[in-house]
């Protein structure tokens, strides 16, 4: 059985918000909002019911999506939807996420220059952070895995 696929257009709500576990790998949150639109009696398009749902990319992709898309951008996405679970102060919790597989603005309102990725972001972003004096202490995301340290956590990822 898989999970349940999910492709469309929606609007970034947040920046990309990037991150590298401690073993290098980027990780980088979107905030979606699938919007439906429909005519109302006077004949004009009005926003009806909204989706928000919380992407996630990784690797290369995500690196590509965090230095090519901003807030209030239209963008294409593909993915795969998963609940995901957690509990937090004595109750569980649980919210609908999305595995971004594809992900890239949309045409319809604006224009792109595509440009091949050389995977350099990684290290941009490190020495971004070594230049603002950032440390692996101040980062929640320079602690091993939950595969490296031998489980899993039921917190969130973000």
């Amino acid at each position: 059985m898989s999970l349940p696929q999910l492709s469309g257009v929606a609007r970034l709500i947040e920046d990309p918000e990037l991150r590298f576990s401690a073993s290098g790998g980027a990780v980088v949150k979107v905030r979606l909002a699938f919007n439906s639109r429909k005519k109302d009696q006077a004949g004009q398009w009005v926003d009806d019911a909204t989706f928000f749902v919380r992407g996630t990319a990784f690797g290369q992709a995500a690196e590509n999506v965090a230095a090519s898309l901003q807030r209030g951008m239209e963008v294409m996405v593909v993915g795969r939807m998963k609940t995901e679970s957690w509990e937090k102060n004595g109750e569980k919790r649980s919210e609908a996420a999305l595995l971004v597989d594809s992900i890239g603005p949309s045409l319809r309102f604006a224009t792109a220059q595509v440009e091949k990725s050389n995977g350099q972001g990684r290290q941009e972003f490190q020495q971004a952070r070594q230049a603002q004096g950032a440390t692996s202490a101040d980062d929640p995301w320079s602690t091993p895995s939950q595969s490296q340290a031998g489980g899993f956590s039921d917190e969130p990822p973000f």
